[in-house]
């Protein structure tokens, strides 16, 4: 019995030792490779992960052990996960090294996060560290040639209306619906909302390209998806951070123009063209006397020489930008906020308005921008966050309300009826201003007037968004799996002001320096302002996610799974709210890092279509096979670090721009009279049966990393086929009577490849990066409901986008008339006009000898490039740092036509002196010479292909050189922590080929060609502080 009772104290005793053994505390400071505190790092119990800590902003953390083990681990993005046996008896001393190679970089997919080296999907992604910097106002301006597979096309420089238009992997729709899902943190975005975006809010872009990564997204993600992450708070002290930046815009190119005399000589040759085959030749609007007025400028108000460009347009514009932003936080609250202030001024010159009253009445074009932000982390125990977002973004754009045409000032500008260089005189001898009072002008008053006393429009654009969410830990249930609520609301109220004048009755005089004396265009004193207000936008959307997300390593087997029930409901104005509902899942599997598999689902829909057919199935399976943990290779090839397979398939679906289905057909009364004297008309037949476009998506890729990291690169072949496409039934006739309804009929496919190659290294003090990325796709239409008379006028087989007109083969010439002037037997001609040597000609495709309508086919190239590349180039030496971009684009046409090409419709060009004539019959690159020109050398009546030109350009898009101060200079100050000051430059360099037209590669597109606000280039000077 005593030994039993001494066996017993014994094992008590051992037993309270193991007992204390494992209730233990450890402390320790965490530094980075430079020695600096690291705040934020994950303090882990190796075998017990549950138990963990965080290093606080000095670097320090305390974790207590409660296992027998003794190894902590330490983990952080961007870091190598390190492993360190703790002694309770000392404080741990611990240093992390970073993660060269790359491996376990997050990248974002749909409602979730993956690292590289286990992600079975097509991603690109950037930090906005490498573009907040670029002196454009937006964000997707400056993504132009950086992300393979992303195609951005800037359409206008206007400011607040400069935003590039983009699209991921091409389009492949033929309804036109191609515009790529907008996620910012949770919340849906429209083009014009992502571009009021602070870039100094953003922490990362992502570019979801293929199934596996927006199969999830169900019926709104076939165009790909970009997901946009903002900065938050983190583990640190408050840090304070103020940017200010301020830049010159300049005009990359404006249009040459000819001068008065130039444009009175081809005027009086026009008159002598269009005299062929009339008894007696038309009489020349200018004399000997005339021409050499204008040549000489001895009549400048008879016959006045203006070049309006000059008058009216400055060579550039200023641009501010300012920033505040304060972040920090500690294990229990984190936080980040921020305010900007942006501005851009406009191109018109500054004008004095006639009346002093009206001093102080802005007609010039500007944008203004406010954003701010707070984003805020609440972790009041260490398994629950909450997460409250607020942010909003109150934009003006003001717009001269001078034009009178409805296309605005750059219209006006290139249009010879509107403002030809001997339309009027800049002002009067007595300073009045005059106006356009010849017989072929429009009697538009002075432009300078119009914009000096017509006053403004103003457009103000506000959208406020809130975003409350939590995130509970339940390792209680199972470790690994957690559960997530996010309920946004997001808002949009745009109204519109004026203070404005009528431009068409301002008082105007026509000077006769003849005989001295001045005629009034009929309005003798100044109208008074109108003002006014009125809505333009107001809609709002709540967003309600509920999501439990799974992920778990047992050993080297990785599981993880999510399941996510999405709401929105949208109102727009007094509309009945639209809404979308669905369920979404993800599960995967991979094996040591090494074999992975995934399966996204999404059944999903919205209430635009019938009950019956609301809903769709979106299913996706992806793996990936990383090659380069396989023993056998690690052993052949130590150098490379990553070497995955990839590949995925799966469908998606796109509602974007669908209408609300019509169940029956819809009658309209007549705007007079009763129903019963006039009757009603009869609406377009209906299909009830309407649905979204499906996309199926096969995507395979490789991802590559080599020599610890230096070397990375990533390939991937892609074809997407786009089917249910809801298109017109061109195959049925109009002899039945009746409209018929556009159905789900339209099939196209997509395909194409990506590369992108990236290398650093250093060398001694010097460290470099040069990188480069190669897009290209290219769509065909398989089905298009049409009926065409001839082959060559079917779009089947046709890329989309395409241009149909004519087939231009060179100009008439005389050999093609006989002495009578007539055409000759065997040459083809049209029958719309009458035709002379010098007058374009067009392919006669069916033979009949005659141009016709059936003469047309698709011309040329689609209207959006095939080919996108960049180049990008680093270096820093010591506290300096340089940074680049070449950017380009190839395989595509410009069609510039109307104002942009037809003399006399346009303002005459240099292109214009080298028109068809007698003497120059072989050499000419424009037709004869004609003022009331006939309807086949008008390019806006008779489309073809003399009015394309090739797109293809090569730009220095952005240029960026830095200098850090050194820190033994701040550290004098004792309360300024960093500051850089910089220089940067965006669209510096064009190399473009355009043929004969003055246009831009971008801008110019169908009849916006030469008629749009230019785009500039753009330099800046900034400062950086950090507090």
């Amino acid at each position: 019995m005593k030994f039993i009772k001494i066996i017993c104290l014994f094992l008590f005793a051992l037993t309270s030792t193991k007992l204390y053994a494992q209730v233990r505390t450890i402390r320790g400071h965490i530094v980075d490779e430079k020695n600096i505190a690291l705040p934020g790092v994950t303090i882990s119990e190796e075998g017990n992960l549950r138990n963990g800590a965080i290093s606080d902003e000095n670097g320090d953390f305390v974790i207590t052990l409660k296992s027998v083990n003794n190894t902590i681990r330490f983990t952080m993005v961007s870091y190598i996960t390190l492993t360190q046996q703790a002694d309770a008896g000392k404080k741990m001393a611990v240093k992390m090294k970073p993660d060269t190679k790359g491996l376990d970089d997050v990248v974002i997919v749909g409602y979730s996060t993956q690292k590289r080296i286990t992600n079975p999907g097509a991603v690109s992604s950037i930090k906005a560290a490498e573009i907040e910097n670029i002196p454009t106002s937006s964000i997707q301006n400056t993504l132009a040639g950086r992300l393979p597979g992303f195609t951005a096309i800037q359409r206008s420089g206007q400011p607040g209306s400069d935003a590039a238009e983009f699209f991921i992997r091409g389009v492949n729709s033929m309804n036109n619906d191609n515009q790529p899902l907008i996620i910012v943190d949770d919340i849906q975005y429209t083009y014009a909302q992502v571009a009021q975006l602070d870039p100094n809010e953003i922490e990362t872009i992502t570019i979801l390209k293929d199934a596996s990564t927006t199969a999830i997204y169900g019926v709104r993600g076939a165009n790909g998806a970009m997901v946009i992450t903002t900065k938050r708070g983190m583990i640190s002290k408050p840090s304070i951070n103020v940017s200010t930046q301020f830049g010159v815009n300049q005009v990359i190119q404006y249009p040459n123009y000819l001068d008065a005399y130039a444009t009175a000589v081809l005027q009086n040759e026009a008159y002598i063209n269009d005299s062929y085959k009339l008894a007696s030749p038309l009489t020349l609007p200018w004399t000997a006397a005339d021409l050499k007025m204008f040549k000489d400028g001895s009549d400048p108000y008879g016959h006045p020489n203006v070049n309006w460009q000059n008058e009216l347009l400055k060579n550039s514009s200023t641009q501010s930008n300012y920033n505040v932003d304060i972040r920090g936080g500690n294990s229990k609250v984190k936080y980040f906020t921020s305010f900007g202030y942006f501005k851009q001024n406009g191109l018109l010159r500054d004008f004095t308005p006639t009346n002093p009253d009206d001093d102080g009445v802005e007609p010039n074009y500007f944008y203004n921008r406010v954003n701010f932000r707070s984003n805020l982390d609440i972790t009041p125990t260490k398994t629950l966050n909450i997460r409250f977002d607020l942010n909003g973004r109150f934009e003006t754009i003001n717009n001269p309300n001078g034009p009178i045409d409805a296309a605005g000032l750059f219209k006006e500008l290139i249009s010879f009826r509107n403002l030809s260089a001997f339309s009027m005189p800049i002002n009067n001898p007595n300073g009045t201003y005059g106006y356009a009072n010849q017989s072929w002008g429009n009697g538009y008053v002075n432009p300078i007037s119009r914009l000096a006393n017509s006053g403004y429009k103003r457009n103000y654009n506000n959208n406020f968004n809130i975003v409350a969410g939590a995130n509970q830990k339940l390792d209680f249930i199972a470790q690994g799996l957690e559960v997530k609520l996010n309920v946004s609301y997001a808002s949009n109220i745009n109204e519109h002001r004026f203070l404005q004048r009528d431009p068409a009755t301002l008082p105007a005089f026509y000077y006769n320096s003849a005989n001295n004396t001045y005629t009034s265009k009929g309005n003798n004193r100044f109208p008074v302002f109108t003002q006014g207000i009125g809505n333009d936008v107001f809609n709002n959307s709540v967003n309600s996610q509920l999501s439990l997300n799974y992920d778990h390593n047992f050993g080297v087997h990785r599981v993880y799974a999510l399941a996510l029930v999405n709401d929105i409901s949208t109102i727009n104005g007094g509309n009945v709210p639209v809404n979308f509902r669905g369920i979404s899942g993800r599960l995967g599997y991979n094996f040591r890092q090494t074999y992975g598999i995934e399966f996204d689902v999404a059944r999903n829909g919205n209430d635009l279509f019938r009950k019956e057919q609301r809903y769709g199935f979106f299913p996706s399976i992806s793996g990936f096979w990383n090659l380069g943990e396989e023993k056998f290779f690690k052993k052949l090839f130590p150098f490379i670090d990553l070497f995955k397979f990839r590949g995925s398939y799966g469908l998606t679906g796109s509602d974007f721009g669908y209408p609300i289905v019509l169940t029956s057909i819809a009658y309209t009364l007549p705007g007079s009279g009763t129903i019963f004297g006039n009757g009603a008309t009869e609406g377009a037949l209906v299909n009830a049966d309407v649905t979204w476009e499906k996309s199926r998506k096969t995507d395979v890729g490789v991802d590559i990393n080599m020599f610890a990291g230096k070397l990375t690169m990533s390939a991937d072949y892609f074809y997407e086929y786009r089917y249910d496409q809801l298109i017109n039934q061109g195959a049925i006739s109009t002899i039945i009577g009746q409209a018929v309804p556009r159905r789900n009929v339209g099939i196209s496919d997509n395909k194409g490849f990506e590369v992108e190659l990236n290398y650093r290294d250093k060398i001694g003090a010097v460290s470099y990066s040069i990188g480069g990325n190669l897009s290209h796709f290219k769509n065909k239409i398989i089905y298009i409901s049409e009926a065409p008379d001839y082959p060559y006028l079917a779009q089947t087989g046709r890329q989309i986008g395409l241009t149909k007109g004519y087939q231009f083969i060179g100009f008439y010439q005389a050999s093609d008339f006989d002495a009578n002037g007539s055409v000759r037997s065997g040459v083809a001609y049209p029958l719309w006009s009458t035709i002379q040597p010098g007058d374009m000609k067009y392919a006669d495709l069916n033979g009949d000898g005659f141009i016709t309508a059936a003469d047309q086919t698709f011309l040329s190239q689609p209207n959006i490039p095939t080919y996108t590349y960049g180049i990008n180039l680093g270096l820093n030496y010591k506290n300096f740092s340089l940074r680049a971009l070449v950017q380009g684009a190839w395989g595509y046409a410009i069609n510039v036509f109307a104002e942009g090409t037809d003399i006399f419709n346009g303002v005459p060009q240099p292109l214009h002196l080298q028109s068809w004539s007698p003497n120059n019959p072989d050499n000419a690159i424009f037709p004869r010479i004609g003022f009331n020109n006939n309807i086949n050398n008008r390019t806006w009546q008779t489309i073809s292909d003399f009015s394309l030109t090739p797109g293809s350009y090569v730009r220095l898009k952005s240029l960026e050189l830095g200098f850090q101060l050194p820190k033994k200079w701040i550290d004098k100050t004792h309360f300024i922590q960093n500051c850089r000051i910089y220089t940067a430059g965006y669209n510096l360099f064009t190399i473009r080929d355009t043929g004969k037209f003055q246009v831009d590669p971008e801008i110019a597109q169908g009849s916006n060609a030469g008629t749009a606000y230019p785009i500039t280039t753009n330099y800046t000077f900034g400062l950086q502080v950090g507090f």
